[in-house]
């Protein structure tokens, strides 16, 4: 049975401790469905790699794709919401929000929440 070294750099003398060395070596065998399941799930890891991370459940959350509708829909609404800040910003600071001001913020939170909370792109976008 061959030993496994981790190559591993400590910055003190450059040794690896003792109680991180990988000297076990475990091996599995996979059906070809299995196998085509591992390579799909480790990406640009080794087999080797991905199962150990694996078994210690230290592998990197999975982040879904982004949907590129959804972004550019939530950026408009982001945008459209800064103009209105920008806007209440300017006004004098005893003045009062006009209804279409109150109207106007109420509808792009509105959609914001429909965009975060939903999958589904807010209606007319």
């Amino acid at each position: 049975m061959k030993e496994t070294i981790a190559i591993q750099f400590c910055k003190q003398n450059n040794k690896v401790p003792a109680k991180s060395l990988r000297t076990h070596c475990v091996s599995v065998r996979f059906n070809q469905d299995e196998l085509k399941l591992l390579n799909k799930k480790r990406g640009g890891k080794s087999k080797g790699e991905w199962l150990r991370l694996a078994s210690l459940d230290k592998l990197p959350l999975s982040v879904p794709a982004i949907n590129i509708q959804a972004w550019k829909s939530l950026a408009e609404i982001s945008q459209n919401l800064n103009n209105l800040i920008c806007h209440l910003n300017t006004k004098s600071s005893g003045g009062e929000l006009t209804k279409t001001e109150i109207f106007a913020i109420k509808r792009q939170i509105s959609e914001l929440r429909s965009c975060l909370t939903a999958s589904d792109l807010p209606s007319g976008k």
